[in-house]
């Protein structure tokens, strides 16, 4: 059975690279100099950042703009305080909606899109007919804010409950809902995936992991083949109502070649998350250009830095050394 390191010893000729690219210090060796901040078009997802965003949040700011991030997908909006709450507790400071914003122009960065998810609901709360209306209240409550902010899309980031074919495909029957809500209000809607979502389902049957995929029917079998929860997600939304956005490395852990999904769904994935080990570009193990070209000729700009080690103290350096690779190829635009 393949395990997750032979998987990616076999991408490796497809959206894989090698460790040749790396120097001896196990970062990427830039093809050519950095172009000039602000000369191409750099997206980074907040979460990256963790606290230090709320750490002299003008000076944080200015930071990433000089280092040439020009626009932002925004996470920890909290609608029961109108904007951001800067650390923990209830005594927490907030940034309302419109400072927040006023911040980021100031700067020189637009904000492109927010990640949120329903939190009115019990924790595996299912979607389905049952709770749509009080999924649909949610969204409602950050609309107006997101209009300020000047968004043109609102992504969710995180995977419903879901055990069965029928259950994905209640899922995917709220997010038309949703789509339907927030484009009436001139705001897309978008999914993101981690790795379950390459998970396989069956009707009335149970969920399998990445591990479990080989079909192991014989002839005269007429069991389903297993779909994964992303592709019955993509095949039964409205395209006019929703799209998706694609983590690179979550699609890669979930055994699965971007490259594969890109070339597949061309119309539907409008949103990539950029996202290595830690330091885009250091470990040598992601093929961007090929990500990156198929992604701009599938006829999408629109693309986000995300990081993760959110407490590691290091995050707005991470972010920038990022920067610094993606300023250096030739293919990002």
């Amino acid at each position: 059975m393949a395990n997750r390191r032979d998987f990616l010893k076999g991408a490796s000729l497809l959206t894989l690279g090698t460790l040749a690219a790396c120097n001896a210090n196990g970062g990427a060796a830039a093809a050519n100099q950095p172009a000039a901040p602000g000369s191409k078009h750099i997206g980074l997802q907040t979460y990256t950042l963790g606290g230090e965003l709320y750490n002299n949040t003008p000076e944080v700011l200015k930071k990433l703009a000089d280092g040439g991030y020009t626009h932002f997908e925004l996470a920890g909006y909290n609608p029961q305080v109108r904007g951001f709450r800067a650390g923990f507790g209830q005594d927490a400071a907030t940034i309302p909606a419109a400072d927040f914003k006023k911040m980021c122009s100031d700067a020189g960065i637009a904000i492109t899109c927010s990640h949120l998810t329903p939190n009115n609901l019990e924790r595996g709360a299912k979607y389905d007919a049952s709770t749509k209306d009080a999924i649909l209240e949610y969204w409602k409550t950050v609309i107006e804010d997101h209009k300020t902010f000047g968004v043109e899309a609102i992504v969710q980031p995180s995977l419903p409950s879901i055990n069965n074919t029928e259950d994905a495909k209640n899922v995917a029957d709220v997010f038309n809902a949703v789509g339907e809500l927030l484009g009436q209000n001139g705001i897309a809607f978008g999914y993101h995936n981690h790795s379950n979502e390459f998970n396989k389902v069956v009707p009335g049957g149970e969920a399998v992991t990445p591990y479990y995929q080989r079909s192991f029917r014989r002839p005269g079998d007429d069991t389903p083949e297993p779909e994964t929860i992303e592709k019955i997600f993509i095949e039964n939304t409205d395209p006019s109502k929703v799209f998706f956005e694609l983590d690179c490395y979550w699609t890669v852990m979930g055994q699965q070649d971007p490259l594969t999904w890109l070339k597949q769904y061309p119309n539907r994935i409008k949103f990539l998350h950029v996202k290595d080990f830690m330091v885009i570009g250091a470990s040598g193990a992601m093929n961007w250009e090929n990500i990156f070209t198929q992604h701009y000729a599938n006829g999408n700009k629109h693309w986000f830095v995300e990081i993760e080690g959110t407490n590691s103290g290091h995050q707005v350096e991470y972010a920038l050394e990022s920067a610094k690779y993606l300023l250096s190829r030739d293919f990002v635009k």
